[in-house]
C-alpha cells in the first residue's frame, strides 16, 4: 500500500483526509499533491489527500472526507494507507501508532475499542481514531467479512505499530 514521508511544517494543525476516486491511476498519480496518495485499491483507483476540511481535487469524485484529525508534532510525517480485512470475529492485538488512525469501511462492520470505549462503522461510513499512543484494538464486528482501509498520518521516527495494554 501506498506511504510518503513528508516535512513537519506541513501538518502542524488538524487536517481532514479526503478520500476521492479516479478513472485510472495514472490521473491519480498527476492530480496528486505532496499530502496525498494514490493507489488502486478493491477495484478502485483512490487519491488520498491530507488537507484542510472541503478541499477538492480536479477531475477528482469526492468519495468521503474524514477527520478532523489530531495534529501530531514530529520532525518528520510518515503518511500511510493500509488494507485489512477479516471473518467475523477476527480482531488484531491491542497496539499503538505514533499518530492518528482513521478508517473508511468497504464492507462489513469495523469495531475500534480504546479506553474510551467501543465504537463501529459500517461499510460505507468512516471512523476516526484517536491521537498518536492510544491503545486500540480493531476487530471485525459484523456478520460478514470485514474489508476496510486504514489511513495513518504518524511520526516517521518511529516504528510503526507497538504493542500494548488495557488498563
Amino acid at each position: 500500500m501506498p506511504q510518503v514521508v513528508l516535512a513537519a511544517q506541513m501538518l502542524h494543525t488538524a487536517n481532514d483526509w479526503r478520500l476521492e476516486s479516479f478513472p485510472t491511476l495514472a490521473q491519480a498519480q498527476g492530480a496528486a499533491s505532496p499530502t496525498s496518495l494514490a493507489a488502486e485499491v478493491a477495484g478502485k483507483v483512490w487519491l488520498f489527500t491530507l488537507g484542510p476540511k472541503d478541499g477538492s481535487t480536479p477531475d477528482g469524485t469526492k468519495v468521503v472526507e474524514i477527520g478532523p484529525l489530531p495534529p501530531i508534532s514530529a520532525s518528520e510525517h510518515l503518511l500511510r494507507v493500509n488494507r485489512a480485512d477479516g471473518a467475523p470475529g477476527a480482531k488484531s492485538q491491542i497496539h499503538t501508532h505514533p499518530g492518528p488512525e482513521a478508517f473508511y469501511v468497504l464492507a462489513g462492520k469495523l469495531g475500534q475499542r480504546t479506553p474510551y470505549g467501543v465504537t463501529y462503522a459500517e461499510a460505507g461510513t468512516t471512523m476516526t481514531g484517536h491521537g498518536a499512543d492510544t491503545p486500540i484494538e480493531v476487530f471485525s464486528a459484523g456478520t460478514t467479512d470485514l474489508d476496510e482501509l486504514a489511513i495513518f498520518v504518524l511520526d516517521a521516527d518511529r516504528p510503526f505499530s507497538s504493542p500494548a495494554k488495557f488498563d
